[in-house]
């Protein structure tokens, strides 16, 4: 088998690795080797809260006490030349006081060392300020490092073993503003606060990559004061689709219609795509040109790329968890939006509580398409042009001598139809308690019908027909409830259910009648229905009928235990019950249906241990039997994190992060052979018995960089092997009738993957933060071992090696803002259409003149270029808030390509490529109101 290790990009990526490593290493030896310094001091009847003051400033020592145990207490003393240490035990001599030194540093003073010092527990929630919604994955810090966590779902925190006195404290997230805060702590007190964070007043769609948030914000004074935003500017508005707007940020792939989603060069099933923590297994709309979920029902997006921690849960490449938007803001809301394409609407009802610890809050959306009332007509013309018979595919599948290329157009006709329905409510108790639910169904609806007519004089049938159908339907419900148990102890538990349906219809005939079967053609004045039997006796009518169902139950627990500051864990349990359905009946692939159940039981424990200065360690690992194969999975993951707030060259933060890492449920993209391909593929499920369980070891890297407050810099690296990974087998699908044909041996293979890569984010804010630059790079290596259809390793088809962003944003004035998009792919390969490399290689047909489909790696695509304008309008009303937004898609109107066709030249034995593109210049007008 060749070898898929690719030892140069392997060799440059631990270069690079190396030189943080010993970036970050160096930076921490001269700290850990610092020369304990001298100081001489004197005083005279000063009292102890002066001196200490004087002694932490002098030495710029960072010092904690309770002002209670010192007040009233003078000082006389003559210091020479003594360190902070032997200081202080001559200033608290005659005192009943001492002091102890903790691991950061910080020096706290208590009553008496030999005693207990008395502690406290600070919890607390952090919500949006605008809104009320509580931001889960937010980071508090105390400002001396010395400790510190992060929220949970709900949003809450909780810092114990606190010893009495005074701290100032950090709460951060990114994207909002950071508020610095003094809080004291007293002896035995619970405390509890709820910080409000501003978002900030220029920024990009509201999306976190969780797994590495710098632990303490750039600029941190620790004067225990809060920053607020008294800026006009307000961000630019809600996500106009929740997938697409991933394409911002480092390692995803997506944003080329008719292409899926990758993360990280993975395959398109290596991922998961979760809304509130509930997987939704189809989550596109038309074809994978958009979201599935309504923008105005979606608040935030946490990305989970190599490396991600064991309470995430099992995928080999990551997971991206949607969240439902609960600000709602005031007690009732409501808005609309319409566009060429769709209506949104929104509503919010808010209730709080007499004694305002307890609240109520209940979201509704909804979106559809009104494609029978007005065809918008970009789209229209964009579903014509894909919707192009391909002669090749369609003389194989008629079996015809008749030469499907001499059939000219006639008639078409599309149909696209959408809608989604949101409920989301939040329950929150009282200060400990949340119980919340959410609950998504959305339907997806594209079919195509198009009638050719051959020439008067030529002897073949008169009318050539084709009929495309695909339907997705999605839903998904969950409830959720949280509380903090005790002042340490935080649990959150989630019912949920969720399920995919799809199914695929296609036929292809011709007939001496204009006639699509079951179609909406053949009401103009010549054309006149006939029924399916009458097509079928004067010509065999291919009928292609593909469906797939998932359901998917999950009941889990997991649980935050806060032993100190510096030591928490983190542990869940997880019960997941899953069905699929796969029935592939049609005349291109061999019949397959199966139906799969499995049980499985999941646990996982984490912990993380602040130590030192900024060091930040995570250990942990997961835990999964499949009663299916009676089997249980270790996966261990690690991770580290070093920050430098306080450096010469401003805030630098790099992270280290891998481990082991299994998938359980996969997904397998079949192609779909019809001859016009209007999806080129369909997605199928399966799990449980399978002979091997896919594996994948992650190593990844980022340094995130801060020279100044407007300015953000981060580099991200990762390599990704995959020793036992899933392909298609289109060998299974065509030929081979010995496979167990209801079994995932029917459709898939074993093989090997390995992905390499890195990336560069570069954010500027300019113009007094009145407008924001992002410019983005990403490189990625690719192998994937093929041997069994092509003899060797190459790119995957889905591999882009270079992508190009440019970002920007800018307030014009307070009522109009500007956003430009730029976007370039270069360097990507197989060309043909799908079903060239998966069908017609295995039905002989493996060359077309001088063209073959034997290396696809060699079968470039032109550079994808495309630059997108959006001017967003808000006038200042008094009665309602508005917003007309202007869209400019696509401005140089290019005419990218997504795939080839070949088509006979004359009555030779040469072929000529037919590019299949996208839509050139689209500009689209909407229309928001709030009230």
């Amino acid at each position: 088998m060749p070898a898929l290790a690719p030892r140069k990009i392997i060799r440059y990526f631990f270069i690079w690795t190396s030189l943080l490593f010993g970036l970050l290493c160096s930076s921490v030896t001269l700290q850990a080797q610092p020369q304990e310094d001298s100081y001489s001091f004197s005083f005279r009847g000063e009292p102890l809260t002066n001196v200490l003051e004087e002694i932490a400033s002098r030495t710029e020592t960072d010092m904690v006490y309770d002002p209670a145990i010192v007040e009233g207490i003078s000082v006389y003393t003559r210091i020479e030349e003594k360190s902070v240490a032997e200081i202080l035990q001559d200033v608290l001599e005659a005192t009943s006081l001492d002091f102890v030194t903790l691991s950061s540093g910080t020096i706290v003073i208590v009553k008496n060392v030999s005693d207990d010092p008395s502690y406290g527990t600070l919890s607390g929630k952090i919500v949006d300020r605008s809104t009320g919604e509580p931001l889960p994955g937010a980071t508090v810090m105390l400002a001396d490092a010395s400790g510190g966590t992060n929220t949970g779902n709900s949003g809450r925190f909780v810092l114990s073993d606190l010893v009495s006195g005074t701290y100032h404290i950090v709460f951060s997230y990114v994207g909002y503003e950071a508020v610095y805060k003094t809080i004291e702590i007293q002896p035995d007190e619970h405390r509890r606060e709820e910080i409000s964070l501003q978002r900030k007043p220029v920024d990009f769609k509201p999306v976190v990559v969780k797994e590495h948030l710098p632990q303490l914000p750039q600029g941190n004074n620790g004067k225990g004061e809060i920053i607020d935003s008294d800026s006009e500017w307000e961000t630019a508005g809600p996500m106009k689709d929740a997938i697409q707007s991933l394409s911002l940020f480092s390692g995803v792939q997506y944003g080329i219609p008719m292409t899926d989603l990758h993360l990280q060069g993975g395959r398109q099933g290596d991922h998961r795509i979760l809304l509130d923590g509930v997987p939704v297994y189809n989550p596109y709309s038309f074809g994978q040109m958009f979201s599935a979920f309504s923008p105005y029902a979606i608040s935030k997006i946490e990305l989970h790329k190599s490396g991600y921690g064991p309470s995430e849960g099992s995928q080999i490449a990551g997971l991206i968890d949607l969240s439902h938007d609960m600000g709602g803001g005031d007690n009732y809301s409501g808005q609309i939006q319409g566009d060429p394409l769709s209506l949104n609407v929104r509503g919010d009802i808010n209730f709080t509580g007499d004694n305002d610890s307890s609240s109520f809050k209940v979201m509704a959306a909804g979106r559809s398409n009104y494609w029978k009332i007005y065809q918008e007509p970009n789209l229209a013309q964009t579903l014509q042009q894909w919707d192009e018979l391909d002669p090749i595919m369609t003389n194989i599948l008629l079996d015809s001598e008749n030469d499907a290329s001499l059939y000219e157009p006639r008639e078409h006709t599309s149909n696209v139809r959408f809608y989604d329905i949101h409920l989301a409510s939040e329950y929150e108790i009282d200060d400990y308690k949340t119980l919340s639910s959410s609950f998504y169904f959305g339907e997806n609806d594209v079919s195509t019908e198009l009638l050719r007519e051959a020439p008067a004089l030529e002897e073949m049938p008169r009318y050539l027909y084709a009929r495309d159908q695909y339907q997705w339907d999605n839903f998904m419900g969950q409830v959720s409830y949280s509380q903090f148990i005790s002042p340490r102890l935080n649990l959150e538990s989630q019912l949920s259910f969720s399920e995919n349906t799809f199914r695929h219809h296609y036929q292809l005939g011709t007939s001496n009648n204009p006639v699509i079967p079951g179609g909406v053609l053949g009401t103009t004045s010549d054309m006149a229905f006939a029924n399916f039997q009458e097509a079928s006796a004067q010509n065999r009518v291919p009928n292609q009928r593909n469906e797939n169902n998932i359901s998917h139950f999950i009941f889990r627990t997991d649980g935050t235990y806060s032993f100190s500051p510096n030591i928490k864990a983190d542990a869940g349990v997880q019960v997941d019950y899953v069905q699929s359905e796969v029935n592939l009946t049609d005349l291109f692939y061999l019949p397959t249906i199966s139906d799969q159940r499995t049980l499985l039981l999941s646990s996982y424990l984490d912990g993380t241990w602040r130590t030192g200065e900024y060091w930040k360690l995570s250990l942990g690992s997961r835990f999964t039997y499949v009663d299916a194969i009676d089997r249980l999975h270790t996966e261990p993951r690690a991770s580290v994190q070093f920050d430098r707030p306080d450096s010469d060259i401003g805030y630098w933060s790099v992270r280290f992060s891998g481990g082991y890492y299994r998938q359980f449920i996969n997904q397998f993209e079949i192609t779909n052979p019809g001859p016009t391909s209007l999806v080129p593929s369909f997605k199928v499920w399966s799990h449980g018995k399978i002979s091997q369980t896919p594996e994948a070891w992650h190593l990844g890297s980022s340094f995130y960089y801060e020279p100044a407050e407007n300015t953000t810099f981060n580099i991200e690296a990762f390599y990704k092997w995959q020793p036992t990974t899933y392909t298609v087998s289109y060998q299974n699908l065509l030929r081979d009738m010995a496979v167990d044909r209801t079994s995932a041996n029917a459709f898939a293979e074993t093989t090997q993957m390995e992905n390499a890569g890195f990336s560069f984010r570069l954010d500027q804010a300019v113009f007094d933060s009145k407008a924001k630059l992002m410019l983005g790079y990403d490189y990625n290596f690719n192998r994937i071992n093929l041997d069994s259809q092509f003899g060797r390793s190459i790119p995957a088809s889905w591999h882009e090696p270079h992508r190009f962003q440019l970002r920007g944003l800018w307030h014009l004035w307070p009522e109009l803002s500007v956003v430009a998009k730029w976007q370039s792919v270069l360097g990507r390969s197989w060309g043909f259409r799908q079903a060239y490399y998966h069908f017609l290689f295995y039905e002989g047909n493996q060359q077309l003149g001088d063209f073959s489909f034997a290396h696809p790696e060699d079968d470039r695509l032109d550079p994808y270029h495309q630059l997108d304008l959006s001017f967003v309008y808000k006038p200042s009303l008094s009665f309602m808030d508005a917003e007309l937004r202007l869209d400019l898609i696509n401005v140089l109107n290019r005419r990218n390509t997504i795939d080839w066709s070949l088509y006979p030249v004359g009555d030779t034995d040469d072929y000529e490529i037919h590019k299949r593109t996208m839509p050139g210049f689209n500009p689209s007008l909407s229309l928001q109101v709030n009230f």
